[in-house]
């Protein structure tokens, strides 16, 4: 059996390891998710791929954060790091729902205008 060594650094390895898969698993997806939207006939797919672009996003910065956390230095470098994703996340939330806002309004007002 392989000898197990917990060390710091090859924890930090494993989890460095571990995040690269995830995205790369991550980018994936999001490529596939990215070209059933491009070839959607549904009216909605561009709204679809907006969120979607979100949705990418934000789990990005979940993923930076995680990196980020990977490297803390101790318990209060990893609470700094938390504090900053939550305002970061928090500003891009309100812009996303500006967004999004805006987004069903000009889908709304499509439904209704006058065909010619």
């Amino acid at each position: 059996m392989a000898d197990i060594n917990p060390s710091a650094e090859n924890v930090r390895a494993m989890l460095t390891e571990a995040l690269g898969r995830l995205r790369k698993a991550n980018a994936d997806y999001f490529e596939l998710l990215e070209k059933g939207l491009a070839s959607s006939p549904l009216p909605i797919a561009g709204q679809a791929r907006e969120l979607c672009s979100l949705m990418q996003r934000n789990v990005t910065a979940s993923f930076d954060l995680g990196e980020k956390l990977i490297h803390a230095k101790d318990v209060p470098d990893a609470l700094k790091l938390q504090a900053e994703f939550f305002q970061d996340q928090m500003r891009a939330m309100t812009d996303q729902a500006r967004t999004a806002g805006e987004s069903a309004m000009k889908a709304a007002g499509g439904m209704f205008s006058p065909k010619s």
